[in-house]
């Protein structure tokens, strides 16, 4: 037995790094951010109304209506549109932020679910 386990009543049978905690706060800023571009892609649905679309569109990114209405008929039409393209924490950011409008209150009775939104790295 060591001074130092009588003085700070340390139990070397314990398996220190059991023990160890880890702050999720310290632990995000620690990861490395994956380098490249990457988009917030919109993928169209028939449920969701195209005003409410429009409208997570303009509060998301803060584009003016027109924009906002392009991006959702492009989808619409073509399947889905790039809303946005940038650094990958701030697309995860982004497109959790349009998730979390939930669906459209309008048409969640004929079975609206949240908008689907992807983050796809850019070639």
């Amino acid at each position: 037995m060591y001074l130092t386990d009588v003085l700070f009543d340390i139990d070397r049978t314990k398996d220190s790094a059991a023990e160890l905690y880890t702050d999720p706060a310290i632990e995000a800023q620690s990861e490395v951010e994956p380098s490249g571009k990457y988009a917030v892609v919109l993928h169209n649905d028939a449920v969701n109304g195209v005003e409410f679309v429009t409208r997570v569109i303009k509060s998301v990114f803060g584009y003016p209506s027109s924009k906002a209405i392009w991006l959702m008929l492009k989808a619409h039409f073509s399947g889905s549109a790039m809303l946005w393209s940038g650094s990958y924490n701030k697309a995860i950011a982004k497109k959790n932020r349009m998730t979390s409008f939930g669906p459209d209150p309008a048409t969640v009775h004929k079975g609206a679910s949240a908008l689907t939104v992807s983050v796809e790295l850019q070639a």
